[in-house]
């Protein structure tokens, strides 16, 4: 977890974005992080947010499918969250749930945990 403040989205952007954390957090517990491009700088195409989930409860929300299918569950719960954070935000939010074992192994850049703090600072 990185302590630097959203570089990427700027105000009140970053506020809509630690609330859009708050709740994600309440429905998974688990904090979602910023990652991606607007994790580090000012320029980028969309706003990455992933949730990483430890492997066993990311395996009991997304069970297994066949290798040559798409998993449709994973995919529509992305895509609605995304959209939900695009009204909430008002920013292209890419929001997605990783496995913890898959994100580690193939995503090791910075990730900034949104939703830690609250409008009071607390």
């Amino acid at each position: 977890m990185n302590d630097r403040p959203m570089v990427g989205v700027g105000m009140p952007a970053a506020l809509h974005l630690d609330a859009f954390g708050r709740e994600i957090n309440d429905a998974f517990g688990h904090l979602p992080y910023l990652v991606g491009t607007a994790a580090v700088g000012k320029t980028w195409r969309d706003v990455d947010v992933r949730l990483i989930l430890p492997d066993d409860e990311f395996d009991q929300l997304f069970p297994p499918v066949p290798f040559d299918q798409a998993d449709g569950r994973w995919g529509l719960i992305c895509a609605a969250i995304s959209e939900l954070a695009r009204q909430r935000t008002g920013l292209p939010v890419d929001f997605q749930i990783q496995r913890q074992s898959y994100a580690n192994d193939r995503y090791p850049g910075v990730r900034q945990a949104l939703g830690l703090h609250d409008r009071n600072g607390q």
